[in-house]
């Protein structure tokens, strides 16, 4: 019977760390797996198993949070060689741009500059010119950094 064992997720664990995989990855990875197990209960895994967990989280989650999903569990049935448990990624139709009621329109834009001006807080109005101009992520925003601005270039990794 295939089960997700206690030492099975710490040999996972110590495999992604092996990989140099970064810390919000690996905690991400075994997050996922644990849902998972706990959802599974004592149930043996199968495919059936995996494949109605993609539907039941599919109803809750949107399509990437679902693929992010998927790619953990997929890494930790590579790492257990239970290929045969392997599931699809959902099909997502890219998007080159964001939809236009998601812009901010240059009215906005000068609105929560001159908002974050009036209460003299030149962080967030660097901040957001900074995402304005660059369309940088927040989780990215470690990467801009006094030395960075010197050196007039910032490596996002």
């Amino acid at each position: 019977m295939r089960a997700i064992t206690s030492s099975m997720l710490k040999s996972f664990e110590n495999c992604l760390l092996s990989e140099e995989k970064t810390f919000s990855t690996i905690h991400k990875y075994m997050h996922d797996v644990y849902e998972f197990r706990e959802w599974l209960g004592n149930k043996e895994i199968k495919k059936s198993l995996v494949l109605e967990y993609k539907t039941t989280i599919s109803r809750s989650y949107a399509p990437t949070s679902v693929n992010a999903v998927l790619s953990s569990l997929n890494s930790f049935f590579k790492f257990m060689k239970w290929h045969d448990l392997r599931v699809k990624s959902l099909k997502i139709q890219k998007q080159t741009f964001a939809s236009a009621e998601k812009e901010l329109s240059k009215d906005e834009y000068n609105r929560l500059l001159q908002a974050a001006s009036i209460n003299k807080n030149k962080r967030l109005y660097l901040l957001m010119q900074t995402i304005c101009s660059t369309g940088i992520r927040v989780s990215e925003l470690r990467y801009i950094t006094a030395e960075a601005v010197f050196r007039g270039v910032a490596e996002i990794n």
